[in-house]
């Protein structure tokens, strides 16, 4: 089925509105496994990208959801669907701090440009989270790599198992939840911190220090 950008617009914006009748759950279903061709020749080039380097660990994350479509909708309500970046896309943990994560963001920059692929970093930092976000983008449609340390690895991997179904804690939290998102928030900031020091410790040390953070700040 092909779908143009008009017509995935106006999809969004029926979804975004509630109006999730089965017609447009069958198109926007016809809309993810559109950037099955995109994942199938990104991913590969990032395997090779990273074939000799030990310290990294890449997982090929699954398609963004349905409902995790709809919602990201509603919460961003400028956003248009043809626009959104992380349907599909993949996750590279690297074990080291933020002069690690740099170089490997690098290496995956020269790898796509080198096969002419439009390639853009972006650094996110909101409500605790952080990493860098390596945007391709292909016959208008983009594919997202996630990028962190290890330290900010442990901090997604936190916050998702303190979730609960509404997934607030993910997007600032609750009024009743702000107790505990600070302690995350100083958690980050904390671990960021760490990160911008650990090319200065070997890695059992980096480990250790992140150790006696999650156990210093969650503590109080």
């Amino acid at each position: 089925m092909t779908l143009s950008n008009s017509q995935i617009t106006k999809l969004g914006d029926r979804l975004r509105q509630g109006e999730t009748s089965k017609e447009d759950l069958t198109l926007l279903d016809a809309f993810r496994q559109t950037f099955s061709g995109l994942d199938e020749q990104a991913y590969p080039v990032i395997q090779t990208a990273l074939n000799s380097r030990q310290e990294c660990t890449l997982t090929k994350r699954k398609r963004k959801t349905q409902q995790s479509i709809v919602d990201k909708l509603i919460r961003q309500p400028k956003l248009r669907l043809p626009q959104m970046q992380d349907i599909a896309g993949c996750r590279i943990v690297v074990q080291g701090g933020r002069q690690a994560v740099l170089k490997i963001e690098s290496l995956l920059s020269d790898a796509f440009a080198s096969q002419a692929w439009q390639a853009e970093s972006k650094s996110r930092n909101s409500e605790g989270y952080r990493a860098i976000h390596i945007i391709i983008k292909a016959d208008k449609k983009f594919y997202e790599i996630q990028l962190r340390t290890y330290a900010q690895d442990i901090w997604a991997n936190l916050i998702e198992s303190l979730c609960d179904e509404s997934n607030s804690l993910k997007y600032g939290g609750t009024e009743q939840e702000q107790p505990r998102m600070q302690q995350l928030t100083t958690l980050a900031e904390s671990f960021d911190n760490i990160d911008k020091q650990a090319h200065k410790v070997n890695f059992t040390r980096y480990q250790k220090n992140i150790e006696e953070a999650i156990k210093h700040v969650l503590s109080h």
